[in-house]
């Protein structure tokens, strides 16, 4: 399955902070948790793991989705 070219978190990571300056007041401690861990998916943030090929050997890191870890 490969990626689309632009992701949901893609854009909360690039115009989130914008967003929630306007709009924090109207999320509650849940909604702006669930949106973070939106902005952090699949990104050092959460962490990863090393993916490798025991074929050819070729090795390229898969950071963590924010659905593998409960954040609710």
């Amino acid at each position: 399955m490969t990626r689309p070219p632009v992701e949901v978190a893609d854009i909360l990571r690039m115009q989130g902070q914008r967003f929630l300056d306007r709009y924090r007041s109207s999320f509650d401690f849940q909604q702006l948790k669930a949106f973070r861990a939106l902005q952090n998916c699949r990104t050092a943030a959460l962490g990863g793991h090393l993916d490798a090929c025991p074929q050819c050997g070729f090795q390229a890191v898969s950071y963590n989705s924010c659905l593998m870890g409960s954040f609710f």
